[in-house]
């Protein structure tokens, strides 16, 4: 049974995201990744997190 949360480094701190937030993972084009998650509320846009992890391993910790 997996979590319902996973953990990346964003700025070198350890971060804890909701799955069921998450919209989207995708490489970015420094090596790392780009994280894009609904925001608390309907009326803000979506937010956008970057990570220096490679796109494999923030796979590997959201599917786990």
């Amino acid at each position: 049974m997996s979590s319902n949360f996973f953990m990346v480094l964003i700025d070198g701190v350890p971060t804890r995201f909701e799955k069921s937030r998450i919209i989207e993972i995708e490489p970015s084009g420094d090596g790392g990744s780009k994280i894009t998650m609904v925001a608390s509320h309907e009326a803000e846009e979506p937010i956008i997190y970057f990570t220096s992890e490679a796109y494999e391993e923030v796979m590997k910790s959201f599917l786990s």
